[in-house]
């Protein structure tokens, strides 16, 4: 039996190819890498790859990361510019160098090391931010708002931090997680998200599970989501289970704040097992088996706050 999972409505698209590789025998990294970088280079995604939202400097930075559930190694990269393929990059990062997580100009060295291709964000990207940016900057120069996240997202009203993510399980039973995104619209300069750090957006264990997150990334490192999903079905609770209190436990980080946060989480167990649950969401997830026809778009659990 083999296995990919995601979410999201355009998930579907990283499942089918994840499917397409498993079908022929590939490994659950090159389905978890082939299925993200489908998405980031769909320009009708606008929250991964250089499609993506750009930083409050009109410049798109972007995020990835990768684990290999056989050796529990995994590497991130993050503030990334110009890359096409950050998953891909995260990828060689994880099997040529002993790093766990590669930032901002290093990773771009990287990336020309490796002779990934680079490009420049469409013009259509830079457009956008350049209308949206024209009122908000005078007020931060001004000093009537300061470009903290939350004041960010004040601003410009709600907006999703959408990802990217894939899970899979090979021939071997071996599993792989990766996400992948242009992180929080309007950021702060070199802020790095979830997607980039290992048990945060992103975990997996052979024998145990796999979790990929989307969503708020602060709240997702504060509980080191992804890593506590993981951790909870080794304690021996379900997916669905492990989803729900993972959720929880970012309800609780919200209450706190006093802030309306989204988080929505896929698990994965190695009996290939799906579950997922998501805050403040109509969050959905995708899965796929060997011997199902199609892949399956389904709504997760919700809590409100």
């Amino acid at each position: 039996m083999v296995l990919a999972a995601s979410y999201h409505d355009f998930g579907l698209k990283a499942v089918e190819m994840a499917r397409k590789i498993l079908e022929k025998g590939g490994s659950a990294l090159d389905a978890v890498e082939y299925g993200i970088r489908v998405i980031e280079e769909d320009p009708s995604v606008d929250s991964v790859g250089l499609n993506g939202r750009p930083n409050i400097e009109g410049i798109v930075e972007l995020d990835a990361g990768i684990m290999d559930g056989s050796s529990l190694r995994g590497c991130g990269v993050g503030g990334v510019r110009n890359v096409v393929h950050p998953i891909t990059l995260a990828r060689k990062c994880l099997e040529n160098t002993s790093h766990a997580l590669i930032v901002g100009e290093g990773a771009l060295e990287m990336a020309k090391i490796f002779h990934l291709e680079l490009s420049s964000p469409p013009k259509r990207v830079l457009d956008e931010y350049n209308r949206a940016m024209i009122d908000f900057r005078e007020k931060v120069k001004r000093g009537e708002i300061s470009p903290k996240y939350r004041n960010i997202l004040k601003w410009f009203g709600k907006i999703k931090e959408d990802t990217i993510g894939v899970i899979a399980i090979d021939l071997n039973k071996n599993i792989a997680s990766a996400t992948s995104t242009s992180g929080l619209a309007y950021k702060v300069p070199g802020r790095v998200g979830d997607s980039a750090i290992i048990g945060a957006g992103f975990y997996a264990e052979n024998r145990v599970g796999a979790a990929i997150l989307t969503g708020l990334g602060e709240v997702a490192i504060r509980i080191n989501a992804a890593k506590m999903a993981v951790d909870l079905l080794r304690k021996g609770y379900d997916v669905k289970e492990a989803a729900v209190m993972v959720i929880e436990k970012a309800m609780e980080i919200a209450e706190a704040d006093g802030e309306k946060y989204n988080l929505g989480i896929v698990v994965v167990d190695s009996d290939e097992n799906v579950g997922a649950c998501a805050l403040n969401w109509d969050f959905k997830y995708v899965y796929w088996r060997d011997g199902m026809d199609k892949p399956v778009l389904a709504k997760s659990s919700k809590i409100v706050l």
